[in-house]
């Protein structure tokens, strides 16, 4: 036989080496047209979390993400999801590179380059810009990605192409403060105040405790020169709260992932302001067993618990606190709006006398108390009641809208007139208070 039929190798014809280079290059294509086939993986991202000075709590959540990013490395809603903790938390540079890599994976969800481009607004107004038309281009039937848009532009000197975005969004959504805002800057900007003014006025009827159409007005008002109307705003503004909440629902779902302690109050805040009051009720009470003697969060909890009609597990809420904590005038003061809640008028008179007596310069439990006077047809009392509620506080509108009210209808026009015109001064966005100044007046003409 000859060596090729006893498969000796290299005998006969010399065609073995051939036959091996062949195959071996056929192994070679097959398995880089194998490589080119098979489905990509995405590489993995080195997230360098430095959690030095972290609380446990926040530790904890942070690691359970990666743990699940880590499990299903192509899942954009596991990175969007980390992206979203690392941010509320101010990881910001990890943040910023989860996101991206969530809009890569899951190109027709808005959140994570919306997110992303409200983020980097003030670091990077190019790729903001960029995530930001990304986050438009996905969801182009919502007023909200027009807005933070619109206002990088501005800032970038496109006035055009931001007042184009503000006025989209306001055709979307004509009770949209913010759209109004910004055309209203825009207005102002350039030198038209009395349309600037408009638009502030509009804006301010739909949500008068806005700091930022406040703002916004009293600089309008002091360019036009009426220097003493801006300055009613101004002292208005220092009597607002500065919360650091969001009317952005989706800034506001960063906010609520806060996990440190110290962030219990706002976070608790946020959800109410979003109108997720179930969901701060539960929070709340978890917090209440987990943080005893704090004062701050049977207070919210008793507000949820009011604005969600359950004026009955607030007054529990208020009165363990008040046990807890006897002294504190804000305790009996809510406790007094939900007992007037619930039509205990006499119970609630009581305990906004005792926030007095514990506080005497509580403007607004006098306001409150001369309320309850006045709805027990105790007029003098009542009236006694919200003058010292302006004596504390002469720049507190209220005072002067219910002693205007009261003295309106007890016939005193010309005195109800002098008090409506300061109310309306302090808080002009309080349509009832500009209309019974109007029938106030109407009455005086007569």
């Amino acid at each position: 036989m000859t060596g090729v039929e006893s498969g000796e190798p290299g005998a006969g014809s010399g065609r073995g080496p051939a036959v091996i280079a062949v195959v071996f290059t056929a192994l070679v294509l097959a398995v880089g047209v194998g490589w080119w086939n098979w489905p990509k993986k995405t590489p993995p991202v080195q997230l360098d979390v430095d959690f030095s000075g972290a609380v446990p709590e926040v530790r904890e959540a942070i690691e359970t993400a990666r743990d699940r990013v880590r499990l299903a490395p192509e899942s954009g809603e596991a990175w969007g999801e980390l992206a979203m903790l690392l941010r509320a938390h101010g990881y910001d540079r990890p943040a910023d590179e989860s996101f991206r890599r969530a809009q890569r994976l899951d190109a027709n969800e808005f959140r994570w380059p919306y997110l992303l481009g409200v983020s980097l607004e003030n670091v990077d107004p190019v790729e903001a810009e960029r995530c930001l038309r990304r986050a438009l281009a996905v969801a182009p039937d919502l007023a909200l990605p027009r807005l933070p848009l619109a206002e990088l532009l501005v800032a970038a000197g496109r006035s055009e192409e931001a007042a184009t975005l503000f006025g989209e969004a306001n055709e979307l959504e004509p009770l949209n403060t913010r759209a109004m805002l910004g055309l209203a800057r825009l207005e102002s900007d350039a030198g038209r105040l009395a349309e600037a003014e408009s638009l502030c006025r509009q804006a301010e009827e739909i949500a008068p405790q806005n700091r930022m159409v406040q703002e916004l007005l009293a600089r309008v008002l002091f360019r036009q020169g009426r220097r003493e109307e801006a300055e009613r705003l101004r002292r208005r503004l220092e009597t607002m709260p500065q919360v650091e909440t969001s009317d952005d629902p989706f800034v506001a779902e960063v906010l609520i992932l806060r996990r440190d302690p110290n962030w219990i109050a706002v976070k608790a805040q946020t959800m109410l302001d979003q109108g997720l009051t179930q969901r701060a009720v539960e929070y709340l009470e978890t917090v209440i067993a987990n943080h005893p003697g704090r004062i701050r969060f049977p207070l919210q909890l008793a507000r949820a618990l009011g604005g969600a009609g359950r004026p009955a597990q607030a007054r529990k809420v208020l009165e363990r606190a008040v046990t807890e904590f006897p002294e504190s005038a804000e305790l009996r003061l809510v406790l007094g709006l939900v007992l007037g809640e619930m039509e205990e008028l006499a119970e609630a008179a009581e305990s906004f006398d005792a926030a007095i007596q514990r506080k005497p310069d509580y403007a607004e439990a006098w306001v409150w108390r001369g309320r309850t006077l006045r709805d027990r047809m105790k007029i003098e009392e009542a009236e006694r009641c919200f003058r010292q509620a302006i004596r504390f506080r002469p720049a507190l509108p209220d005072g002067y809208a219910e002693l205007g009210a009261l003295l309106l209808a007890a016939g005193r026009v010309g005195e109800a007139v002098d008090a409506l015109e300061t109310a309306v001064d302090l808080s002009p966005g309080t349509v009832s208070w500009r209309r019974r100044l109007s029938e106030a007046r109407r009455r005086l003409d007569r």
